[in-house]
């Protein structure tokens, strides 16, 4: 059975009007689930953490099994595109990440899948919680992964700003690792008129959020960048009369290689504590987001390359790794696997931006670029 565009559209909008952050997305993933069971009636669900689950399609005859992956989660960010007839009804959360795309065309593979494999099996995972960090992590950690065992694993980001339906991809690392973290000061709170009876988190916070810049500067190389980025701030109360006596400072590591990350972690906590002692303040450090470097397989991406002529597509190689991160790395650390881009069109809004819009015209070109994968794993 060939795909059908216009209800795979339909559910596009569909998700695209009812976005749910993670963690929540109980609805969403109803919602997919009656839509398979209408259109592409899976062999079994998988339920898996969260709103998680798997939906599996047995071959004819034994065989690999190849897994492909989407996400669930929208964002934080409200929708600006008033213009749109399917805009975002929940104020503040929008699908500004196209993971609602990302939905449609695993739902389109689903279609496609209608008539089985003639060998192995096809897992199509609908993944909770990416936007954290930790959905992938969390389902490799439930006892139902167990079942699916996957000898291949794929994914496919969308990428405004890339010609549409063009492939993107490269070897070892795709996207980056990234560590979001919060570092949080403790002292006495004290009059402002009698500061020195205090102990204020002030000017530890203000000078560990300006020792970012010289961090990143120690480990941003021409060939691999690195990024150290204060993200957040708070501090005190707003009183004029008040010393505070707590602070924090978020901050958002990046960089392809995971020992980077580590080494700026370890400077920004070295010097936190120093600053710390400095100033009489307690220091604590709380890891609130971590997202493994996504590192594909040669043998993965050279699939890729393949199935991306088989379905008639340009394919590019990259020379850097792309500086957001995916947890879709978690699931490849022991499976053969890779991510691989989907340009969305010049031109357009960028990720996250509050009136990005995924473009229903490269439906099509990811469902045919996972069935060519699926054919090249199983055969």
């Amino acid at each position: 059975m060939a795909h059908d565009l216009p209800s795979l559209i339909r559910l596009r909008h569909w998700l695209h009007a009812h976005p749910e952050l993670s963690r929540q997305e109980g609805a969403t993933a109803r919602h997919l689930r009656g839509f398979l069971q209408d259109s592409a009636p899976p062999d079994r669900i998988v339920p898996l953490h969260g709103a998680g689950f798997a939906a599996v399609y047995d071959g004819r005859a034994a065989g690999p099994t190849v897994l492909l992956r989407c996400e669930l989660d929208a964002l934080p960010i409200h929708e600006t595109n008033a213009d749109l007839a399917y805009r975002s009804i929940v104020d503040g959360v929008g699908h500004k990440c196209g993971h609602d795309g990302h939905m449609a065309i695993l739902a389109g593979v689903a279609q496609e899948l209608a008539a089985r494999p003639l060998a192995g099996r096809v897992v199509l995972l609908f993944q909770p919680d990416e936007e954290t960090g930790t959905g992938a992590r969390d389902s490799l950690a439930h006892p139902n992964f167990a079942q699916l065992a996957p000898d291949y694993a794929f994914a496919l980001h969308n990428l405004p700003g890339y010609p549409a339906g063009e492939v993107v991809c490269r070897a070892g690392t795709f996207a980056s690792e990234v560590l979001y973290a919060a570092v949080r000061f403790t002292g006495k709170e004290a009059h402002s008129a009698q500061p020195e009876t205090g102990a204020s988190p002030a000017f530890a916070a203000a000078e560990l959020t300006l020792a970012t810049r010289t961090i990143q500067a120690a480990h941003d190389r021409p060939e691999a960048y690195a990024l150290a980025v204060p993200v957040f701030a708070r501090m005190g109360v707003a009183a004029s009369g008040i010393s505070p006596a707590e602070g924090e400072v978020h901050v958002t590591l990046r960089a392809p290689e995971s020992a980077t990350v580590d080494q700026m972690w370890q400077a920004l906590t070295d010097t936190a504590r120093a600053l710390a002692q400095r100033d009489g303040l307690d220091v604590a450090f709380e890891v609130r987001e971590h997202f493994p470097a996504t590192q594909n397989a040669e043998r993965a991406v050279a699939m890729i390359a393949r199935a991306a002529d088989q379905a008639g597509l340009t394919y590019r190689t990259i020379d850097h790794p792309f500086r957001w991160g995916e947890d879709f790395g978690a699931l490849i650390r022991d499976t053969p696997g890779a991510m691989f881009g989907l340009g969305a069109g010049q031109g357009r809004p960028d990720l996250h931006h509050a009136d990005y819009d995924f473009p229903d015209a490269i439906l099509p070109q990811g469902i045919a670029m996972f069935m060519a994968l699926i054919d090249a794993a199983l055969s």
